[in-house]
């Protein structure tokens, strides 16, 4: 059995598979966001464009929370809006609107619409594989790959007049060319498979061989408008129907391998189509309902001018498009959507759902100009900071998990090399889009000089961090991580941060044989602050004063996570520790070692030095312990204590974790106790004293795992579903670890 739960019913265990931790759910009524205020120098910048896109979105999901979906979840409409609320995902650090998409997958149990060959109905298809690519559930792409596996499969001999319902079968209008290929394309990127993305450039040619015009560079919206005539006697050549085009285009190419004489196809229509739509572009900023007709129809249309903002500044980014030329079409583009964005988030002057020009009025708002919107947002914040946080650090999250107070470690010297500004240990970090500093820690691990430095982020799925560096004093820290032995204590070495606190047992203790315990003891706290100095003073922390409590009964047991060498049947205890070493103490992580005395393990004469680590935010510590005997394993063992009454039980094998949720101590509360491994681990059991998790030590390398605890009377987890969530959320966090490059 891979995965067991044990003595308790847990009837809502949709924790252990998609979507949100049940600890972690997002508003009911979306972000609270202030007013932007900025001046003219201000407007294009990552911060204000930021905060307009995060406001018209918040518009947005109010407004379906309110008066409820126009169309379909499933509908193209919608699959426009997710395809920028992913985009604003991305640039965010509020996890509110991924998380919002992601509850859509769930709502529709990763569903496509009801007409399986219709590119509208499989749009929502890029949301699927984008998702996919973060959070890696196959259940997300299931449906849609089996889809995707029979358009592959079709033959696509029919020609694509406008007749016969055609476009039930393939791509015979150009707003398809948004709706279709880019779902195909973002599959192959999220499952390597690269027949999808195959059969979208094939078919995205056979459309364009029908409906572009070489002459103009612009795509009639079907075959029903090749020869029509606006009223001026120009060409039909719908404004959304190119936009959509571009913005496909754009797309494509984001799917789409380097250096292929299939991209380069792809970036000369591309470029084509950019210096003929942006000279087309009226005094109002906008791009008319009619790109060649525009007085015919005199209004602002916001849809088709957010798609070419989007791509215009999309080709400027990835080097197709010089700035130049560009710029001042992109920021005349977009000065004049946040123009026609309401005070309350309402995005205006966007046509209704059509298959040709027609007029639009500041009242008209859909959700696809929104997702227009906010893929063109998205692409000015990625330019702001690609030339405003040149010499910044880039720290994303690869993850679909919030990556809330999450520590990352920079070489010391790769970061003062990097930033030259900086004077010697003195210099601040702070987020370039928001201007908040970011704390840090310099980690020293012993030694006179710092090795790396460690940073507290917070970035949502997906997103990435840019974090900058200048000269200057760091603002000071409130102690999250602590740490110290306490020989007034019997040889203590207590430890704790702003979740829980914990101990080790020292030489001292061996002398009193009813107090003898060895593993790892947990103190219960409901505060922040540091406790352990205060609580060992007055002597009472058996009693809860307010502040949490010291309950755990740890005895001759492994207690809340300890690791020693086993047998058949045994476990090789060592005595207490003889030697400790503070690493490093706060604010942000206490790390310390301690060091045992050989004992014999199974007739083999064995030596420990166990390396400790705890961040402030973290239920758990980083547990290295390096082992020291003669051959070249070792077996050893992980375990957590068990109570005569039942608890409940996690062991979930595939991915290494180990979890127990005591069974309630009165008016103490329940502890939560847990490990999680850095691989599955085959073989966990329970026994008549622990919960065991096998593993193999060497001489050679640290054995790491993690351990740690919570408490329901903590107010964070309160409960055994919420507990397990949070371990298997851990072990996801260390296979998908923060990235950081230098953005130079």
């Amino acid at each position: 059995m891979v995965k067991k739960i044990i003595a308790g019913s847990l009837l809502g265990l949709s924790f252990l598979g998609v979507g949100l931790p049940v600890y972690a759910t997002a508003p009911d009524h979306g972000p609270q966001l202030a007013t932007p205020t900025y001046t003219g120098a201000d407007t294009y910048t990552a911060a204000v464009i930021l905060s307009q896109m995060e406001r018209t979105a918040a518009w947005q999901w109010k407004h379906i929370e309110e008066k409820g979906w126009t169309y379909a979840q499933t509908d193209w409409t919608n699959g426009a809006m997710y395809a920028g609320m992913m985009a604003l995902s991305e640039v965010t650090a509020n996890p509110y609107f991924i998380e919002r998409l992601t509850q859509i997958g769930r709502d529709n149990s990763w569903n496509t619409g009801p007409l399986r060959f219709f590119a509208d109905d499989y749009c929502i298809g890029q949301l699927y594989a984008q998702l996919y690519s973060l959070y890696k559930d196959p259940v997300m792409t299931d449906r849609f790959r089996k889809l995707a596996d029979s358009i592959v499969a079709a033959p696509h001999t029919e020609g694509l007049e406008w007749k016969n319902s055609i476009h039930l079968r393939e791509w015979a209008w150009c707003d398809a060319l948004f709706m279709g290929p880019p779902a195909l394309a973002y599959l192959s990127t999220a499952t390597g498979d690269p027949r999808y993305l195959e059969t979208a450039t094939k078919l995205w040619w056979k459309t364009t061989d029908f409906l572009f015009d070489k002459t103009e560079n612009l795509y009639y919206r079907d075959g029903r408008f090749i020869g029509q005539q606006e009223k001026n006697g120009a060409k039909v050549f719908w404004s959304r129907g190119n936009g959509w085009v571009m913005g496909g285009l754009a797309r494509m190419m984001d799917n789409m391998p380097a250096n292929t004489a299939e991209k380069a196809r792809f970036q000369e229509l591309f470029k084509k189509m950019a210096y003929r739509v942006a000279a087309l572009q009226t005094k109002d900023g906008t791009w008319h309902a009619s790109l060649l007709d525009p007085d015919s129809y005199p209004s602002k249309e916001t849809s088709g001018t957010g798609f070419y903002v989007y791509a215009f500044m999309w080709g400027v980014n990835n080097g197709l498009l010089p700035e130049k030329d560009f710029m001042p079409v992109i920021q005349k583009g977009w000065d004049a959507l946040t123009g026609c964005v309401q005070p309350d988030g309402k995005l205006g002057f966007v046509q209704i759902p059509a298959a040709e020009p027609g007029k639009a009025t500041a009242e008209d708002t859909e959700v696809y100009g929104v997702g227009a919107f906010l893929l063109a947002g998205a692409e000015m914040v990625k330019y702001d900071l690609r030339k405003n946080a040149a010499n910044a650090i880039k720290i994303h999250n690869g993850s679909g998990i919030h990556r809330a107070s999450d520590m990352v470690e920079i070489p010391y010297k790769k970061l003062t090399a990097a930033f030259p500004g900086t004077t010697g240990k003195t210099f601040k970090i702070t987020d370039a889009v928001s201007g908040k500093e970011i704390p840090y820690q310099l980690l020293y691990e012993g030694n006179k000089a710092p090795g790396n430095v460690l940073l507290q982020v917070n970035v949502a799925p997906g997103a990435t961090l840019y974090a900058q560096v200048a000269s200057g004093i760091p603002a000071a820290l409130k102690p999250a991580a602590y740490g110290r032995f306490v020989p007034e204590r019997k040889d203590d070495y207590a430890w704790e941060n702003d979740r829980m606190a914990y101990r080790m047992y020292g030489a001292a203790l061996e002398k009193f044989p009813k107090e003898m315990a060895l593993g790892i003891d947990v103190w219960a706290k409901r505060t922040t602050d540091m406790v352990i100095d205060n609580w060992y003073k007055l002597d009472n922390y058996h009693h809860d004063n307010g502040q949490g409590l010291d309950y755990y009964s740890v005895g001759l047991t492994l207690g809340a996570g300890d690791n020693a060498p086993a047998g058949k049947d045994t476990i090789y205890f060592p005595k207490n520790f003889r030697t400790w070493k503070t690493l490093d103490n706060g604010p942000l992580r206490t790390t310390f070692a301690l060091t045992y005395d050989t004992w014999q393990a199974g007739g083999i004469p064995v030596s420990v030095t166990k390396t400790i680590s705890l961040d402030a935010g973290s239920q758990l510590n980083k547990m290295q312990l390096q082992y020291s005997f003669k051959g070249n394993t070792l077996p050893v063992v992980t375990g957590i204590v068990k109570r005569k009454e039942p608890g409940t039980v996690l062991l979930d094998e595939q991915q290494g974790v180990m979890g127990y949720w005591e069974p309630v101590h009165g008016a103490d509360g329940t502890l939560g106790l847990g490990c999680v491994f850095t691989q599955g681990v085959p073989g966990m059991k329970t026994d008549a004293v622990h919960l065991l998790s096998p593993g193999t030590a060497d001489s050679q390398h640290p054995y790491v795992y993690y351990s740690g605890a919570a408490w329901s009377k903590g107010g964070r987890i309160t409960t055994a579903a919420a507990w397990f969530a949070y371990l298997e959320t851990f072990a996801q966090k260390i296979k998908q670890p923060l990235t950081v490059t230098f953005n130079r």
